[in-house]
């Protein structure tokens, strides 16, 4: 009986951590998820807004949803936006949004949500990349701050397009 306990004192543990290693490892050899690259095209808007555009009878807690942003497509698909650098302009200056924009963007499978790589904002009939810049240190940024150098106010304008 004292062998068991001793056999069993050094079993347990061992047994316990080949699971523990096993399960990682199936983790790590997990498929990673899918990533397809795709251009989104519509009207930049806040989740409330879309839900009374479409017209859609859904109530809904109106805190979380005001700070959505999402574009309705052309083809009247709606598609939010993760918020991150490259859309954080679309979140914090309203001037953005209500307006057309083409977003190219990363889609993971099974997830709603996509990742902008880049968003352009109609201007003039054509799609322009806003940017907010400082004309005291030429400095140009892509979502509203104090400029980093003289901590001044910084202009939202469309970068100029490369000849």
């Amino acid at each position: 009986m004292a062998t068991w306990r001793r056999i069993r004192r050094f079993l347990v543990p061992g047994l316990l951590t080949g699971l523990a290693c096993a399960s990682a490892l199936a983790v790590a050899l997990e498929a990673p998820r899918k990533v397809e690259e795709v251009v989104v095209r519509g009207k930049a808007v806040l989740l409330t807004e879309a839900v009374k555009e479409l017209k859609l009878d859904v109530a809904i807690d109106p805190e979380p949803a005001s700070k959505q942003v999402v574009v309705i497509g052309d083809d009247g698909v709606v598609t939010p936006l993760l918020s991150d650098v490259a859309t954080r302009a679309l979140f914090q200056d309203d001037r953005l949004r209500g307006r057309r924009v083409e977003v190219k963007a990363r889609r993971f499978a099974g997830v709603p949500y996509v990742q902008a790589v880049t968003f352009r904002v109609e201007q003039d009939g054509r799609f322009q990349t806003p940017e907010y810049y400082c004309n005291i240190c030429t400095i140009s940024v892509r979502y509203p701050q104090t400029c980093p150098c003289c901590q001044g106010d910084m202009e939202l304008r469309m970068k100029p397009e490369r000849p």
